[in-house]
């Protein structure tokens, strides 16, 4: 090789190898503004404070679900959506033909926090017409916060739970966007319906308590419901319980 020409590729050797360092340096700092990453970390602690409480018994589920709606409302959503690395995880999902597409949620990019969560954590992702099916929740504490699309969302509340139905009696059914969020817990809005009704696909970042209430003897589970059952007076809903099957081909 010509002394010119190995100059000429030594010369492009480094400067690829510096572009691939600050390319990885930009990585580690998380590819966004440093005066904004402070804050995504903070409410990121809180949540992990929310979330220890209620599962070390300090909190009961009512107030989980205030202390968590009041962090909700304070989010940051672009900021969550880099943090998360939403782009490229949304970029990647395969709809499924029935209900929800359940993704992973990596903490790698938040610091400060443990590495032992109290609490799991997952993004839903549906295509249009699609749902996290009707359900209730036995001993779980979770909360929702959406990211992208929209969604109708439907809560009921668990008045009676009997061997083979729930009598249940509606609370929400509204139109939720980005930013806007509900909560679950034994006591309130125990279950949940949400159908993506934007052309867009929508996302729900959810994280969820297992065994918080020591006065359920039932081990935490979801309890898929039919909320179109029958109609009882005083506006309540006799559901009938169902198996995931069931529910996905009713309302998936």
């Amino acid at each position: 090789m010509p002394l010119e020409t190995r100059r000429e590729f030594t010369q492009h050797a480094l400067q690829s190898l510096t572009a691939l360092a600050l390319i990885e340096g930009l990585g580690v700092r998380r590819l966004f503004g440093a005066e904004t990453q402070p804050i995504v970390d903070h409410w990121f602690k809180e949540l992990e404070t929310i979330s220890r409480d209620i599962h070390d018994h300090r909190v009961k589920d009512l107030e989980f679900q205030k202390q968590l709606e009041a962090l909700y409302s304070r989010v940051d959503l672009p900021s969550l959506l880099k943090t998360l690395d939403f782009e490229r995880m949304a970029a990647g999902v395969t709809y499924p033909a029935l209900g929800a597409k359940s993704l992973p949620v990596d903490f790698k990019n938040v610091s400060g926090i443990s590495t032992k969560q109290v609490f799991g954590r997952q993004i839903f992702a549906m295509s249009q017409g699609r749902s996290v099916i009707p359900h209730g929740h036995d001993n779980m504490a979770t909360g929702f916060l959406i990211l992208k699309g929209s969604l109708r969302g439907r809560h009921y509340d668990r008045v009676e739970d009997h061997k083979d139905h729930y009598i249940v009696r509606p609370t929400i059914d509204r139109t939720f966007i980005p930013g806007e969020y509900s909560t679950v817990s034994d006591h309130k809005d125990n279950v949940h319906w949400f159908e993506a009704i934007s052309k867009e696909p929508a996302f729900i970042f959810n994280i969820h308590v297992d065994g918080y209430n020591r006065e359920n003897p039932k081990k935490p589970d979801r309890v898929y419901v039919d909320p179109m059952g029958e109609k009882l007076a005083g506006g309540l809903i006799k559901a009938p319980k169902i198996t995931y099957g069931q529910a996905n081909r009713l309302y998936g």
